[in-house]
């Protein structure tokens, strides 16, 4: 029995199984309630993994992970023997960790009311509903010129004789059968476009000349009995910088952000902040901090009350909706909304002060796989700064110009994320 469940090498499997997922020695020898959620959370994942379950759910596996342990689950998944005899199901906004594991897709369409399943990974999946967009538009447009024409038929043309009028009729009864089928496309075409990418904007404040935030020979610790998290941090950021912190949780990723924007005091070293300049966050727990009773509307008009008039409530509305919050949405609580939609809200709120510098905190983990393209190109089209902290690969891949790694009590720059990403995944064990 013991041989069957292999306990000889348990305590070496589970070893290197968290050491995978980013586990020091320190972390490892806790007890769980001293671990902070997110490491609670790969503690369960580890587990999972370990047991060898017939069937294997997760539902967004890669939240709390950093990109190495991504890299690492990802292969685990996709070569391990013993996943290749078992069923994993997946959900998932992490487009490259989807491709990298599944062979099949399954689509909820809210629409339709229907589950399908179609062959391939999510890559191969949207190519296949470009296919069907297209198709479908084709047909409606076909449809929709002979249904003109039929319509169109005037009997008098040919003489109002009893056979024209009897041609008239035949084309009405024909006119109004393919209405019937252009309203059946039109009901398909709606459920193929619920997964369509919804535009977002965000504002800035503009372009502020030189550096924005000067990190010079920075090092930070919480107390003087703790070691240094880093040392010798030397970094510029400006309004047209793209930088990406990457490096494995707990290396002090998140306290560099909180130096930035002015949270934290360094340890040693100085940071320098240009006169006038606003810099705002946008986390992961943002959208879960909206009052659940209020609307967006109500949200921003509380937060942004302006001078009361119905101006700046058209101002408000318009500022909503150019963060994808559609009229429909803006008058419901948000209790109604997804994680992605108050996810908008909340993105709302911050663009609205027009910050020089955005600053992103993992901003992925409560969007649906199109909003993550939406904030990719909403990124791309910013006009200030942005410092990003992201597991997400295809999102520091669409925004990333600069690649800084926290790790090792430095904080480093690197060639690439390509170059970061070969490195990762060289030495997964």
């Amino acid at each position: 029995m013991l041989e069957n469940i292999e306990a000889e090498t348990a305590q070496e499997r589970a070893t290197t199984l968290l050491i995978n997922l980013g586990f020091s020695a320190e972390l490892r020898a806790r007890p769980m309630n001293a671990l902070s959620g997110g490491w609670r959370v790969r503690t369960a994942l580890a587990a999972a993994i370990f047991a060898k379950p017939d069937l294997l759910l997760l539902d967004e596996p890669t939240n709390h992970l950093s990109i190495g342990a991504v890299l690492w689950l990802a292969r685990e998944l996709a070569t391990n023997e013993t996943w290749k005899q078992r069923i994993v199901a997946v959900v998932s906004h992490d487009r490259c960790f989807l491709d990298e594991i599944t062979t099949d897709t399954l689509h909820i369409s809210g629409a339709a009311r229907q589950l399908t399943q179609s062959k391939g990974n999510y890559t191969t999946w949207t190519q296949r509903r470009e296919q069907q967009q297209l198709t479908h538009a084709r047909a409606k447009a076909s449809k929709e010129r002979e249904i003109k024409d039929l319509r169109d038929f005037n009997p008098g043309m040919i003489g109002s004789t009893p056979k024209a009028m009897k041609l008239y009729k035949m084309k009405q009864k024909q006119a109004e059968k393919l209405e019937e089928e252009l309203k059946n496309l039109e009901i398909e075409a709606a459920a193929l476009q619920e997964d369509a990418e919804i535009p977002l904007s965000l504002k800035a404040g503009g372009e502020l000349s030189g550096f924005v935030v000067q990190i010079k020979n920075v090092g930070f610790r919480y107390t003087t009995d703790l070691p240094f998290l880093f040392r010798g941090a030397e970094m510029g950021i400006d309004s047209k910088s793209r930088i990406v912190l990457l490096g494995e949780n707990g290396n002090g990723k998140t306290t560099l952000v909180r130096l930035m924007l002015g949270d934290l005091e360094a340890t040693e070293g100085t940071i320098t902040h240009a006169s006038g300049v606003r810099i705002a966050l946008v986390n992961q727990h943002h959208a879960d901090q909206i009052d659940l009773t209020l609307s967006p509307l109500r949200f921003m008009l509380d937060k942004f009350p302006g001078d009361g008039s119905y101006e700046h409530e058209q101002a408000i509305r318009s500022h909503l909706s150019g963060c994808g919050v559609t009229s429909q949405l803006m008058t419901l609580p948000a209790s109604a909304l997804s994680g992605g939609q108050r996810s908008r809200v909340s993105l709302a709120a911050v663009s609205y002060t027009k910050p020089h510098v955005l600053v992103l905190d993992e901003p992925t983990n409560n969007l649906d796989l199109e909003s993550v393209v939406a904030l990719a190109d909403c990124i791309e089209r910013f006009e200030g700064g942005v410092v990003l902290v992201s597991h997400d690969q295809y999102f520091v891949g669409r925004v990333a110009k600069e690649v800084w790694v926290v790790d090792g009590g430095a904080v480093s720059k690197a060639e690439s994320f390509d170059k970061y990403r070969a490195q990762a995944l060289a030495k997964l064990k």
